[in-house]
């Protein structure tokens, strides 16, 4: 199993608690051992080192990284401290599916001026459809919630739409978030929706790229 490093930093005169975890990833991914490098470098205070490599996994889609590297940079090590970059990667790692990150958006989101959360979303949301659109099939759910909980307000539609197209490539999980939000959805556009999502789903089973969605 994949030991995730949240581990207590104490910077300046303020804290950040994280913690231990295991996930489902297994020795096989190749990534693990890369992984497992950023949580030494963590331990032996090499910040920079660590940040490099989540950083590198952050980017190629690993939650646990994005959200390791938003604890680095959330705190100045390994990287100059920033905290929209740290609500950027933390975002998108809750996005993904790690729900303890929810933790630590409370007090992110208080940092940084609300003026600029927009423009973070719209890079989260930029990140999640480049990576559906590099074949991330995965990544719809990831959409699904971000239209939940990321938005300032829950746009069920938009989110049922992605959930349904997530459930028809059979992801694990969609069918069950699509139908609980269901009736949350706005009768009078589920055709609509329905519609939109059937075509974008044709649109990735053979491969070509899909659209953001317009506001």
């Amino acid at each position: 199993m994949k030991i995730i490093l949240y581990i207590l930093l104490i910077v300046s005169y303020f804290s950040i608690y994280t913690f231990a975890q295991e996930n489902n990833s297994s020795d096989e991914d190749p990534n693990f051992a890369h992984f497992q490098k950023g949580v030494e470098a963590v331990k032996s205070k090499d910040y920079a080192l660590a940040a490099d490599i989540f950083e590198e996994l952050a980017i190629s889609g690993d939650m646990d990284a994005q959200f390791n590297y938003a604890i680095l940079v959330r705190n100045g090590l390994g990287r100059a401290q920033n905290y929209s970059e740290a609500l950027y990667w933390t975002w998108l790692s809750y996005a993904s599916g790690l729900e303890k990150a929810d933790k630590v958006l409370e007090k992110i989101l208080e940092l940084v001026p609300e003026e600029n959360h927009q423009q973070i979303r719209e890079r989260v949301s930029l990140f999640i459809l480049e990576k559906i659109n590099s074949g991330d099939i995965a990544s719809l759910l990831n959409f699904g919630k971000y239209y939940l909980k990321i938005l300032p307000e829950e746009d069920y539609n938009k989110s049922y739409l992605f959930y349904s197209i997530a459930a028809a490539f059979g992801e694990e999980g969609a069918k069950e978030k699509r139908d609980e939000i269901l009736s949350d959805v706005d009768n009078e556009k589920i055709v609509e929706i329905q519609s939109q999502a059937s075509e974008m789903f044709e649109k990735l089973r053979k491969g070509e790229k899909i659209e953001m969605l317009k506001d």
